[in-house]
């Protein structure tokens, strides 16, 4: 059998793995609760007929964990978008449209589950005060539960295109409320970082695009479920305090504080 490298993330090597199959290989570090949590969510999502590679079976290779999906012949949706922005009206809405459909699928998990990953995530940072915290903890508590499948991690460079739109790495997924879900995925699209090498010019386009994407998708998914942009934002003060545990640029480690302090003062 042999191996080629297809991508390489912050928690995974992907591999083609024979014709049919890829192979996520982790790193040594992952845990293997969050490659179990993956494995069971990607399965659940495959069963109940939700465009998602299907997983195949956990292997070890190299001392490492990896799970085998089928293979999907297709390229991200954020190559689509770079590639041609004028696609982003259309795209935006199939993105809203796939993404409620995930939501709407009833997940028997703990109805909090994504309510303990917020707060388990808020305490472990060193970046805000321990009143903070517990003003942001509080505040969780009153947010509305839910028992719906959400994927944790929803972004254009998580969705692949070939004859559909297809949604990929489950390490995230939860039961939970689904405006939570639509939430972290407007904060990526909005605060996440572009690469330096990127020139200064073409950075502040794409920017540019990435918040209209962000409101084009959230617009949809508002009018397709029905939810309210208000229940949309209500999520966004523990999701920022939440990502400051993530590996993130300085930039962007700074926008999230300022955004936070502005939200602690609405709360």
């Amino acid at each position: 059998m042999t191996y080629t490298l297809i991508g390489s993330g912050r928690t995974a090597d992907v591999f083609l793995y024979d014709d049919a199959f890829v192979l996520k290989l982790y790193k040594s570090s992952m845990p293997d609760g969050s490659i179990d949590n993956e494995f069971s969510m990607a399965l659940y999502a495959y069963e109940k007929g939700l465009p998602t590679p299907r997983p195949v079976s956990r292997i070890r290779k190299d001392h490492r964990h990896g799970i085998v999906f089928d293979r999907i012949q297709g390229t991200s949706l954020l190559n689509i978008l770079s590639d041609d922005p004028m696609n982003m009206p259309h795209l935006a809405k199939k993105m809203a449209e796939l993404h409620h459909r995930i939501n709407a699928v009833p997940y028997p998990g703990a109805a909090d589950s994504q309510k303990v990953s917020l707060v388990r995530a808020i305490a472990c940072t060193p970046l805000l005060s321990e009143d903070d915290k517990t003003r942001i903890v509080n505040y969780i508590a009153a947010l509305p539960d839910g028992n719906f499948l959400c994927h944790g991690d929803f972004h254009p460079d998580n969705i692949l295109i070939d004859d559909d739109l297809r949604i990929i790495d489950w390490m995230t997924g939860t039961a939970g409320n689904p405006a939570c879900d639509v939430a972290r995925s407007k904060m990526i699209l909005e605060c996440s970082g572009l690469p330096d090498s990127i020139s200064a010019v073409m950075r502040f386009f794409l920017a540019l695009g990435k918040k209209a994407l962000a409101k084009k998708y959230v617009k949809e998914y508002c009018r397709i479920s029905g939810l309210s942009a208000r229940e949309i934002d209500e999520w966004m003060l523990p999701l920022y305090a939440a990502r400051l545990t993530e590996n993130l640029s300085g930039k962007e480690t700074s926008l999230l504080l300022k955004r936070i302090k502005k939200e602690i003062r609405k709360a």
